[in-house]
């Protein structure tokens, strides 16, 4: 039963064409959930560096945990919401990392060619970001969009980007500084 269950959710998954971010930001979204409810940011020193690679489309790549999955993940400030692909959902709910219960419902999101597509959500108890040093920031209860697109990037969006303390990107250093509890 849960195989079969699988099978019909990576299909249709799969089926959908949206990608998450793109040449294109996203038009704005109406919260529907009320700016996620019960999210909570935590800080374990009060200056945390995080190390940071530029991309081929110039955007920051940092290593980041989401309900204990590592994951290589862009910090995209066009994007509206954290995005994970179908691969990577796939491979959190196999594990048990995601479940029926981190279901929040679907959303209409706009894709690069200007479609609108539906996207499933559901909530990422623990996105942990990794500081230099064995120091990192941890966020709860986030909501992310599951792409349809199996090859789409994992994103991090202003749902997360807005939540967190002050930071700059100090780019001889290669590093995200992060000051201060918000």
């Amino acid at each position: 039963m849960k195989q079969r269950f699988l099978t019909v959710v990576f299909v249709a998954l799969s089926v959908m064409l949206a990608a998450c971010g793109g040449k294109e930001k996203p038009s704005p979204r109406v919260d529907v959930w009320g700016s996620n409810d019960g999210l909570r940011v935590s800080m374990d020193a009060p200056k945390i560096e995080v190390p940071f690679k530029r991309t081929g489309g110039d955007l920051a790549e940092i290593q980041v945990s989401l309900n204990g999955v590592p994951f290589n993940m862009w910090w995209d400030t066009g994007a509206s919401m954290l995005c994970i692909s179908s691969l990577e959902f796939t491979k959190m709910y196999k594990e048990g990392r995601i479940t029926d219960a981190d279901y929040k419902g679907e959303i209409a999101t706009s894709i690069a060619d200007g479609s609108t597509v539906k996207s499933q959500v559901y909530t990422i108890r623990e996105v942990d970001i990794q500081g230099m040093g064995d120091k990192w920031l941890r966020l709860y209860n986030v909501d992310a969009v599951v792409s349809g697109n199996s090859n789409a990037p994992s994103l991090i969006g202003q749902n997360v980007i807005q939540q967190l303390p002050k930071h700059t990107f100090n780019e001889s250093t290669g590093m995200i500084e992060f000051e201060g509890q918000r």
